[in-house]
């Protein structure tokens, strides 16, 4: 796989690119794919969620399972508020 660079990862952020970013957990750099963790914990997409749940637990480096675990809670946090959101909107039945 081609290696991605820091740089490419903050482009790919900025332009809301999920997949790409998830392509680049794949990356050999362990920065790279630290970065792209935290990337996809700040758009907070959903897609993200299996992919960054699998890296926190199996990626070989110790910093990047760290980064994964945090991008990890902050999309199912944002999943949650949104959830709770929707069923605020909600009428009660009567």
């Amino acid at each position: 796989m081609a290696m991605a660079t820091i740089d490419e990862v903050d482009t790919m952020r900025d332009a809301r690119d999920v997949g790409g970013l998830i392509q680049a957990l794949q990356d050999p750099d362990e920065y790279v794919r630290a970065q792209a963790a935290l990337s996809l914990g700040t758009i907070a997409d959903p897609k993200a969620r299996e992919p960054l749940d699998r890296m926190r637990r199996e990626d070989p480096s110790a910093s990047v399972r760290e980064a994964a675990a945090t991008a990890y809670r902050w999309v199912v946090g944002r999943l949650q508020e949104v959830e709770a959101t929707r069923e605020s909107r909600i009428p009660p039945t009567r």
